[in-house]
């Protein structure tokens, strides 16, 4: 592609000669082909029984709870609670992680016959922990406060809990400064003193080892009937750790390859109602289902309303119930999807009137822009102008934003330089959310640019290779295969492989004829932007696919670089 063509970046160790090697015992001792064998040796496998965790991870293979901090205080808190017959309150957060949580720990104390009091705030409110709702929450005589998906940063309101007689169980995964809130227990794994592998749960895989946890306690003391298997429990934990965009690696990948077994074979009465209505089909339900169909629904109530439909959805009994519940939140998902598009449209076209002016973040503010579409819309800007991207508006009187960044830049720690101009602020290494007042709107805008400027590191777009590889060798085995290396997402993408092609030719629909050097013709989707016809021989790099296509399947290659 030129100069400006991308960093192609292929695997590193082990040496030529030695992989050869770990190849050949992978194949054969994992019985697997060897492009499988390949890829798994280029994502540091190195041995045939490190094959057979990677391809077939067990439940057993998970992380032991009890390694995550706090863990036996929690549980012992929250078992004298139920014993006692005390008030307790969960609390939530209005995203498909949070609401995740909460359907989570609504069933679990269902189970045991606990009714507790459920509070998510809405974006009007703000994320987190509120003073005002915790004195509320004393004069209904609430004794515990489990919170979900929040509480790592609100050390002030849980002291202030406390002294209003009410314990708080805070079971969060955010960023974490050296204070640890004044909590029962504080179980979140980006503790500096946490012991757990997987660094990087979401909210509703701390919960469910939590209720792991839990269940076993419990369990020891004659406490728990024997029906209660956490297991069914996993398309909710599926739903959160997608919805949170954590990488699918260690724990977080077990959890989602076993919740989408779960999915497919025993849908509950929320998922029934979308098969019903062919919003989705029938063991199709993957990666795809659940970020781009899934968790958008979940998402829009507590992005443009309340977000207890979406609650009341995901821990519905009846197909009847849910079916009504999905109508209404397929409508807030509409709703939210035209708010975001005029939003964006508006921001980018203002920047296509100013330009930037050579600025390396964007900053916009505008009090007429709805809070609950902020993310989305700073996404989407990261991705078209590569840089990051902080949209804010008013709610009640405060600015508050939602940032995306990018590659090169801790946004939660460059915003963390930056506190001394925030009201609050949170967040991790991808995105933020932060809360200011007016006077200091441009003062941050310029400030972020100053920050960013004096810290992000200069790359260029890349393209990650896994193995090189022959057309000949995409048979239907390598094909089904391919797919025990899932499930895909940000920290196991799906493989990219490197094709020497005889030509790559413009087809209709937007398209991309492949010929290879057998004459036979394959198909590619989304080739960059400024790929060139050739006829004369291409290295391409791509992603290969099964598709459906009038009852049929096709191979399709998802085009990442042409050369």
């Amino acid at each position: 592609m030129g100069n400006g063509g991308p960093e192609i970046v292929a695997p590193g160790p082990p040496g030529e000669q030695e992989a050869a090697g770990i190849i050949r015992e992978i194949a054969e001792g994992a019985g697997v082909p060897d492009l499988i064998a390949r890829i798994l040796v280029a994502r540091g496998v190195r041995t045939p029984d490190e094959a057979h965790v990677f391809l077939k991870p067990r439940l057993a293979d998970l992380s032991e709870p009890f390694l995550l901090p706090d863990m036996d205080k929690g549980v012992a808190r929250l078992v004298e609670a139920i014993g006692r017959g005390e008030r307790i309150c969960i609390w939530g957060d209005y995203d498909a992680d949070g609401i995740s949580c909460l359907a989570l720990m609504f069933n679990f104390l269902a189970h045991l016959g606990v009714a507790p009091i459920i509070h998510i705030p809405t974006r009007e409110e703000g994320y987190g922990l509120h003073i005002d709702k915790m004195e509320e929450l004393a004069k209904q005589g609430v004794d515990l406060i489990v919170s979900l998906d929040c509480g790592a940063s609100n050390a002030v309101e849980i002291a202030h809990a406390r002294s209003l007689g009410m314990d708080t169980i805070v079971i969060d995964h955010h960023e974490m400064g050296v204070e640890v809130p004044p909590a029962v227990a504080v179980i979140n794994p980006k503790r500096r003193d946490s012991r757990f592998p997987t660094r990087d749960l979401a909210a509703c895989g701390v919960t469910f080892f939590f209720l792991l946890g839990l269940r076993r306690v419990m369990h020891g003391k004659g406490l728990i009937p024997a029906h209660i298997n956490l297991k069914k429990e996993l398309d909710l934990v599926t739903v959160g750790t997608v919805g949170d965009m954590v990488p699918l690696l260690g724990d977080n990948r077990i959890l989602v390859r076993h919740g989408m077994a779960v999915m497919n074979a025993m849908p509950r009465a929320w998922l029934r109602s979308m098969l019903d209505s062919r919003v989705i089909s029938k063991g199709l339900i993957n990666e795809f289902a659940l970020g781009f169909i899934i968790v958008p629904r979940i998402n829009a109530a507590g992005r443009v309303a309340s977000p207890h439909p979406a609650l009341d959805f995901l821990v519905a009994r009846e197909t009847g119930s849910a079916s009504q519940l999905l109508a209404h939140l397929q409508r807030l998902n509409n709703e939210r999807q035209q708010r975001e598009k005029k939003i964006h449209e508006e921001i980018v076209a203002s920047i296509g009137r100013d330009g930037l002016s050579g600025r390396k973040t964007i900053v916009v503010f505008d009090e007429k822009w709805h809070a609950g579409v902020l993310g989305i819309v700073a996404q989407k800007l990261t991705e078209h102008f590569e840089r990051p991207a902080i949209v804010i508006t008013r709610v009640n009187g405060i600015w508050k934003g939602s940032g995306r960044g990018g590659d090169g830049i801790d946004l939660f720690e460059t915003i963390g330089s930056l506190s001394h101009l925030l009201l609050k602020y949170g967040g991790h290494k991808y995105a933020c959310g932060i809360s200011l007042e007016e006077e200091n709107l441009q003062l941050f805008a310029e400030a972020f640019e100053r920050a960013v400027e004096g810290s992000i590191t200069p790359h260029r777009r890349t393209v990650h290779v896994d193995t090189a590889a022959g057309f000949d060798e995409l048979t239907a085995e390598v094909m089904e295969r391919l797919e025990d290396l899932g499930p895909f997402g940000i920290g196991n993408p799906r493989p990219n492989l490197a094709f020497n092609a005889a030509g790559v030719f413009a087809a209709p629909n937007g398209r991309t004829r492949i010929t290879d050097g057998d004459n036979r013709t394959w198909y590619g989707f989304y080739a960059p932007k400024g790929s060139l016809q050739r006829e004369g021989g291409a290295r391409i790099i791509a992603s290969p696919v099964v598709k459906m296509e009038m009852g049929e399947r096709f191979i399709h290659l998802n085009i990442k670089e042409v050369q």
